[in-house]
């Protein structure tokens, strides 16, 4: 008996040369051996439509909790198009499958490796696929202003004070928003600083303005006084005692705050007293720490501050430069292949240091692809049909690793797709007939019932696909219908088919109505489908009336109409095919 792998290969190349074989001129150069005798030229072809393609080769970084909007686009085929993805978008992101629009908010950071499919409106349709990587970052740390008062200063005497902010990404821009510096003073757009020689004494109220890059702003109410004289001799104090931990590899920005000293304040690190973490610096100016730390640890070291007048202060300080997080892979599915045609998707990962080595710790990939140690790109062409299990492995230049279970599924070739999603009801004691319909599949499509069981007298033919019969009970069946090709590739889909029960008229007489008393009766009826239609032969006598949506007859009857009379009541429902129920009741008015 043939290995399942060899009979899915030999089913395979079956297939193919069934397709050769269909071709006007075979494969190879075999062709047809009669000759053509016709004389009139092949009409040319009628134009079709472009070829269909994603013009979109990339996508843009989000950042979580911030608004994301991208946009798909595609040239050629027939619009109008429509946009699906595999796997889906992060979370809080959304795909408009008609325009191709990715909007919403995320909430997770990390990378997520997407294959968009085009599929546009052409007869037949065409279809393409791209992959692209979306890449959602950290929200950065939230950019604020430190300095909450500045040192008095003098007339005629040079002024120099860095405004100094924690945290945000990228370049600082300063500006005053609202009120004035004193006259002669100017802050520096790039570094903070407020530097000149004051002109004229007083106290200058004014809001100072930072922006990051980024787009985050902070601002901050200060004051400067401006004497004319110069105040009493103030050192400078160091007030930070602390300052926070870093990551490895990413920005860090402290400032080292100090109070009092006159003039200008410079700052620097005290010889022989430590060295800050590596790619981290001290702004001599403005006594921030700033840079991106390239190792993990702690550094001990003093940093020291001196104003214009030869004051100064020192402090021990010390900065913990963190490991980021370990590796994490976070793609968690990946998409079915197809048999003899190329597949390549990129696992992806966060968090780690250094570079990233990817392996198979467990299970096997589908034959014919491989798994690249550097980059997590799993490539090839598969060669067996089947579903594949199989433990992908990354670790860190630190050695650590994470590990995440997947699977991929290698279809063969056009695969069968049920697209019968919903079956119409049926009634008790009437012929009832439909298709379940599909769509692709290689040779003939076999069709069964793979669970649940359809109504009482009601058969699946296996060939067609074709529900039949008359059924026997009322109520709702639920099944569902699989459609199996010749190589063996499936579909199933969950039916229901609700059967109701003959429509009949219950009521089986009236009560006597009386000349000049109100009269109410409802003729009622069993089985059918809502909503249903009532109607009377001949008319009521007097002024009854009949309700032609329930049946129920209102009224009082008149005078000189007393007497006997046969009234044949008919009702129908809603049934696909209407069903019809009448009733000949007899009606007495007393006089």
């Amino acid at each position: 008996m043939l290995t399942t792998e060899r009979t899915t290969s030999f089913l395979y190349a079956i297939v193919i040369c069934a397709i050769c074989l269909l071709r006007l001129t075979g494969c190879g150069d075999a062709g047809p051996t009669t000759a053509d005798t016709s004389t009139a030229p092949a009409p040319a072809p009628a134009p079709g439509p472009g070829s269909l393609t994603i013009t979109t080769t990339s996508l843009p970084n989000g950042i979580v909790n911030q608004g994301y909007s991208a946009s798909l686009s595609g040239s050629g085929g027939t619009t109008p198009y429509t946009w699906s993805v595999s796997p889906p978008l992060p979370a809080n992101l959304s795909l408009n499958a008609a325009t191709g629009a990715i909007t919403g908010t995320p909430t997770a950071q990390g990378t997520t490796s997407l294959t968009f499919t085009l599929h546009d409106s052409s007869t037949p349709a065409q279809s393409v696929q791209q992959t692209m990587n979306l890449t959602i970052a950290a929200a950065p740390a939230v950019l604020t202003i430190t300095t909450t008062s500045l040192p008095a200063g003098t007339v005629g005497q040079a002024y120099s004070r860095a405004v100094q902010a924690s945290g945000g990404t990228g370049s600082l821009t300063w500006s005053i928003s609202a009120g004035a510096l004193p006259a002669g003073l100017n802050i520096n757009s790039t570094t903070g600083t407020i530097a000149g020689t004051p002109t004229a004494a007083g106290t200058s109220s004014f809001t100072v303005r930072v922006q990051e890059t980024g787009g985050q702003s902070d601002t901050q109410a200060l004051s400067i006084t401006i004497n004319t004289t110069p105040p009493p001799p103030n050192p400078p104090t160091i007030t930070t005692t602390t300052l926070p931990a870093g990551t490895q590899d990413l920005p860090y920005n402290q400032p080292v705050q100090a109070t009092g000293g006159t003039g200008a304040l410079t700052w620097s690190l005290v010889a022989g007293a430590g060295t800050l973490p590596a790619g981290l610096n001290l702004n001599p100016t403005t006594g921030a720490i700033a840079g991106t730390p390239t190792a993990a640890g702690t550094s001990s070291f003093t940093v020291r501050v001196q104003d214009a007048g030869g004051l100064s202060d020192t402090q021990a300080l010390s900065i913990t430069i963190n490991l980021p997080a370990g590796p994490s892979i976070t793609t968690t599915t990946l998409p079915a292949g197809t048999l003899g045609q190329f597949y390549n998707q990129t696992v992806q990962a966060s968090g780690g240091v250094g570079s990233l080595t990817w392996s198979i710790s467990a299970g096997t990939l589908p034959a014919g692809l491989n798994i690249n140690s550097t980059t997590g790109v799993i490539s090839g062409t598969p060669t067996v049909a089947n579903t594949f299990s199989f433990t992908v492995r990354v670790q860190d230049a630190a050695l650590r690793a994470d590990t995440q279970a997947l699977s991929i599924v290698i279809n063969l070739i056009n695969p069968p797709v049920i697209t019968t999603t919903a079956l119409p009801g049926g009634t008790v004691g009437q012929p009832y007939s439909q298709t379940v319909q599909a769509t692709g599949g290689m040779g003939i499509l076999t069709w069964s019932i793979s669970s649940g069981s359809l109504p009482a007298m009601l058969n699946l033919d296996p060939t067609t696909g074709v529900i039949s019969g008359t059924p026997t009970n009322s109520g709702t069946a639920n099944f569902t219908v699989k459609a199996t090709d010749t190589l063996g590739q499936s579909d199933t889909q969950a039916l229901s088919i609700a059967v109701s029960a003959a429509l009949t008229i219950t009521t089986g007489s009236l009560p006597d109505a009386e000349v000049g008393k109100g009269y109410n009766k409802d003729v009622q009826s069993a089985g059918g489908i809502a909503p249903f239609t009532w109607s009377v032969t001949p008319p009521l006598p007097g002024d009854l009336t009949m309700d032609t949506s329930n049946g129920k007859i209102t009224g009082t009857p008149a005078a000189g109409t007393d007497g006997d009379y046969s009234l044949t009541f008919t009702v129908q429902d809603s049934s696909p095919t209407p069903q019809i129920a009448t009733r000949t009741l007899s009606l007495k008015i007393k006089p």
